[in-house]
């Protein structure tokens, strides 16, 4: 078991691995060429939690389980598509000549491959941003829609709750706060002064912890 995944385990509540059949995972060697380490073992560890790659962006497999994708819609000379924004608005990607690496950089592309961009510095990296960006979509107490928040109440929200291992360049940059290990806020950056704000839980108690730390440093009124 890769020790990079361990938080993603404990965030999804995985007792044991829930991989990929082996014979996709063959067959997305035969696509690729070859598989970098970190990215062949997120599929034998967690490349078969629905929840995890195919809630909110998609993971893509040959048969496209999730989302619909497959992978062998995606093939441009130099770089190797494996995960997708729900719209394909984004995709990420290896470079080919990286993909003897075992943690490469992730790449990413708005524009079908006309330009790419480095979004994260390594394999691991992208795909824990990643499942932390869809447990915040997939867990079932939700403040369920974006809240509008600004850098000072970031800072006062920092001071609050304790930083998961998370970050990284994901869409205009993402960050992610961890008050308790099933439950995950998350602030999405764009290139204004007010950013996106989303927070759930798996326990109602401590959402509705958090929710009543969060409404006040937003301002927001309580109900009684």
């Amino acid at each position: 078991m890769n020790d990079n995944y361990q938080n993603i385990r404990e965030l999804f509540l995985l007792d044991a691995p829930v991989p990929l059949p082996e014979e996709d995972i063959e067959q997305i060697r035969k696509q690729f060429g070859a598989i970098p380490k970190a990215l062949e073992d997120y599929y034998r560890f967690c490349g078969g939690c629905a929840e995890m790659n195919g809630t909110q962006d998609f993971l893509l497999t040959p048969d496209g389980k999730y989302g619909h994708y497959h992978l062998g819609k995606f093939n441009y000379p130099d770089y190797c598509v494996f995960y997708v924004e729900n719209q394909c608005v984004s995709e990420w990607a290896v470079k080919k000549s990286d993909l003897n690496q075992e943690n490469p950089p992730v790449y990413e592309t708005y524009d079908s491959g006309e330009t790419w961009h480095k979004t994260c510095d390594s394999v691991s990296q992208f795909l824990t941003s990643e499942a932390y960006m869809q447990a915040v979509f997939s867990k079932e107490y939700s403040n369920e829609e974006f809240y509008e928040i600004t850098n000072e109440q970031i800072q006062i929200l920092a001071e609050k709750f304790p930083r998961a291992d998370a970050d990284s360049d994901l869409y205009h940059g993402v960050q992610f706060f961890q008050p308790y290990p099933d439950t995950v806020i998350m602030i999405l950056y764009n290139d204004g002064e007010v950013f996106d704000l989303l927070y759930s839980s798996d326990s109602e108690e401590h959402f509705e912890e958090i929710d009543s730390i969060i409404s006040e440093i937003l301002g927001f009124e309580q109900e009684e």
